[in-house]
């Protein structure tokens, strides 16, 4: 182990190259199918509906208040525990299940049976579905505007082909993490959208130090062997890849196993994020590198 760590390996990711594209285009392709066909199981924060937070007067399990809404024919209700005493939860209904006051009564009714009233109600917020339809354009607005700033970064920082290679995989990432999210069926709101754009930094901070060992050698060694080149680049930081995506991804792992049901959906898109990101990073980005070069500027490239 501490051999790998020190000596980088010799492995020709690159030879599969034209496997990666088609793996990754079929992917895509299907995740888009899924996207516009089974669409998404959208949160309340972009549907609408109706915020309820509860004080009880002593702490109360998550899992009673779902019996509770459940008992009253609310299914997929959003519960989130408000502070660290574990006596105040905010319960999100949404709209489809009726009115703010319609609502209220029938969680009130819930509440009384279970809890006996030791409980206050301290909020009830209405979030009608126009509101949800500006925050869903603000989720695609901050996506888009990552994406851009990204490309403008990239291409100052280094050079045109290197930013076109860096911006395709972020499209890759989002779109394979959201396809996930409508093949799976778990909900998607403001905090999975959160979670997207982490991962965007992350897969992008790996293909960023990828991209600077593959200048560094380019200054060394020209651009005459750039396949060789990439792949020479990507062994050299393959330990620390592995180091970073594999701690980060034990540790989102262990959120997604044991941080409850509030935290499933965000957890769970770091979880597909930080996979597909290092798998781009890796079989893409670098791929794209040498391709880009290859067709668009018409260098001669070894293959």
């Amino acid at each position: 182990m501490r051999n790998f760590l020190s000596t980088p390996p010799n492995i020709d990711f690159l030879k599969i190259k034209k496997f990666g594209y088609i793996t990754s285009g079929t992917l895509v392709l299907i995740s888009l199918i899924l996207i516009f066909i089974k669409g998404f199981n959208l949160g309340l924060d972009f549907t609408g509906g109706t915020s309820i937070q509860v004080k009880f007067e002593e702490k109360i399990n998550v899992g009673n208040i779902r019996k509770a809404t459940s008992y009253v024919g609310f299914k997929d209700v959003q519960i989130q525990e408000v502070g660290k005493e574990g006596k105040e939860y905010e319960i999100r209904i949404p709209i489809k299940y009726g009115s703010s006051t319609v609502i209220y009564k029938k969680v009130k009714k819930a509440l009384d049976e279970f809890f006996k009233g030791k409980y206050k109600i301290r909020r009830v917020e209405y979030i009608g579905s126009v509101v949800g339809e500006e925050l869903r354009k603000a989720s695609i607005y901050s996506i888009v505007a990552v994406m851009i700033a990204i490309l403008l970064y990239v291409g100052y920082r280094f050079e045109p082909v290197f930013a076109i290679a860096a911006v395709i995989p972020l499209f890759h990432d989002a779109i394979l993490t959201l396809g996930m999210f409508s093949l799976t069926g778990y909900e998607l709101n403001l905090s999975v959208i959160a979670a997207i754009l982490t991962v965007l930094g992350y897969s992008l901070n790996d293909t960023i130090i990828i991209f600077d060992r593959i200048r560094e050698n380019i200054k060394i060694r020209g651009k005459k062997n750039l396949l060789q080149l990439v792949n020479q680049s990507i062994n050299e930081n393959l330990a620390r890849t592995i180091i970073t995506s594999g701690t980060t991804l034990f540790s989102v792992l262990a959120l997604y196993l044991f941080g409850g049901e509030s935290l499933k959906g965000f957890s769970f898109a770091l979880l597909v994020g930080i996979i597909f990101g290092t798998y781009s990073s890796i079989y893409v980005a670098g791929a794209l590198v040498v391709d880009i070069e290859k067709y668009i500027y018409k260098k001669k490239v070894q293959s």
